[in-house]
């Protein structure tokens, strides 16, 4: 176990984030964390992003520690009802918004950031995105698209145009939450999609875009 993971899990051993299920905050011990993270690891996000389950706050939501590069270190939020996605770099952002989650009476995920961090080797997630889509798990490569930068056109083209609309769909989404004049070919290429789903989602970027 590392040094950031060890200093973490010696906070957390102490209790003083455990049980406030109001605040959708109750943080694993070392043990707890192992044994929860056995139970879903059929989970595929679990599985291939070799996660570590953080919590259990009693809404069948889950934070995860993620150990597979180049997310390692990252902290996805797993969600039962909304694709996952990337919410703190860190294990220390996390602790951070767990501590203004206790002291302001927020439930914590509520104090997730606006934007998913932007992973700074986009080369590396793109490689990881590709080996997902190769082998179908679509899942999986919807919790990575919101941690592109958008600027890899190549990979970009290959999600508006797959045959899984949810691809094309999640990218528009992030072009209408990320809307760069650039973007605007790909936005076309989302909108021009078979599933009216992805093509409506396509859409709306483009009008972000202001086309």
């Amino acid at each position: 176990m590392d040094a950031a993971m060890s200093s973490y899990f010696q906070r957390v051993d102490a209790g003083l984030y455990a049980g406030h299920l109001s605040l959708e905050l109750n943080l694993l011990s070392r043990d707890a964390a192992r044994a929860l993270t056995a139970d879903l690891h059929g989970h595929p996000v679990v599985a291939l992003l070799d996660g570590l389950v953080l919590d259990d706050p009693g809404t069948s939501n889950h934070h995860v520690l993620l150990g597979c590069p180049p997310l390692k270190e990252h902290v996805l939020f797993l969600a039962h009802d909304e694709a996952a996605r990337v919410v703190f770099p860190s294990l220390e952002a996390f602790l951070a918004a767990a501590d203004a989650a206790v002291a302001g009476g927020i439930a914590l995920p509520e104090l997730h950031p606006n934007h998913p961090p932007v992973l700074a080797d986009q080369h590396a997630l793109e490689a990881l995105l590709e080996r997902c889509i190769d082998h179908d798990e679509i899942e999986v490569a919807l919790a990575l698209i919101p941690s592109m930068d958008l600027t890899g056109h190549g990979m970009l083209a290959r999600l508006a145009t797959h045959e899984d609309f949810f691809l094309a769909e999640a990218l528009a989404d992030e072009i209408a939450r990320r809307p760069e004049p650039a973007l605007a070919a790909i936005a076309a290429l989302c909108a021009a999609h078979a599933h009216p789903q992805a093509s409506s989602a396509g859409h709306r970027a483009l009008r972000a875009l202001g086309r």
